[in-house]
């Protein structure tokens, strides 16, 4: 099990039963001790949990808001290097579709650069960074809230967007692999990505390395599908291999193919 995926395990249990103690969460996450112990106190540094003598116990957030802070926390180098090489895909007057996730917030701040954008997004805290902008106009769409994403979804979701053009979207996956391209956990986001895509002239897809070589049940889209992969850095070779094949572009630091 990843460090993230374990961090969110183990908020889902402290907010289920109020508090446990490390060996309570070992024996539940089959991982020693110690690894608990430097999981708990890294979830206090950011604010998640507080530890007690001999475990923890959440604060009064919820679980749903502490498992997206985690998110928001891995991997920031990458994805703020991300996040500066997809903002030069966009440019003045564009509509953009973004959806929720913490990469694609790391864009935001970047948007005070540019004049007369629309941007429509699927995410209750990238809404909130989007109103901090200038020059952007910013719809959000309705619908339900899921649990553990800041994500707005279902049908209603879904119809805001069938309505709407972009000249981009900018998105994240779960994970990416050479059969299955880009995945991933949540069927209702897969479903809304889908429909991104068909209402984009073209498509961003942002993913750092931690999530290549992974696979996650609901396939968003084919590398044939997406007209950019930004990621931090090259990606092995076979990945490079499988996209020249294909229509995706490339775009690391070494190799800005806009």
């Amino acid at each position: 099990m990843l460090s993230l995926e374990r961090k969110e395990e183990i908020l889902d249990i402290l907010n289920k039963n109020k508090s446990a103690t490390v060996e309570q969460l070992a024996a539940e996450l089959f991982v020693s001790g110690a690894t608990i112990r430097r999981d708990l106190r890294a979830m206090e540094k950011q604010g998640l949990i507080k530890r007690s003598h001999g475990g923890a116990m959440p604060f009064k957030s919820s679980a749903e808001e502490s498992a997206f802070a985690i998110r928001e926390q891995e991997n920031t180098s990458a994805k703020k290097t991300i996040a500066n090489l997809a903002v030069k895909l966009i440019n003045n007057g564009d509509s953009v579709f973004m959806d929720s996730s913490s990469t694609v917030g790391l864009t935001i701040p970047l948007l005070n650069n540019f004049n007369y954008l629309s941007v429509t997004t699927i995410g209750l805290r990238n809404a909130l960074l989007l109103s901090q902008t200038n020059n952007v106009k910013i719809y959000i769409a309705g619908g339900q809230i899921q649990n553990h994403s800041n994500s707005i979804i279902g049908t209603d979701t879904m119809d805001f967007i069938s309505r709407i053009h972009a000249d981009i979207s900018i998105i994240s996956c779960t994970g990416l692999d050479l059969e299955n391209g880009f995945t991933d956990a949540s069927i209702e986001q897969s479903k809304l990505k889908q429909q991104m895509r068909r209402n984009s002239t073209k498509v961003a897809m942002l993913c750092d390395s931690t999530k290549f070589n992974k696979t996650f049940m609901c396939k968003d889209f084919s590398f044939d599908d997406i007209d950019y992969l930004v990621t931090e850095k090259t990606p092995p070779q076979e990945y490079i291999d499988k996209i020249a094949n294909t229509r995706c572009k490339l775009i690391t630091p070494n190799n800005t193919n806009f």
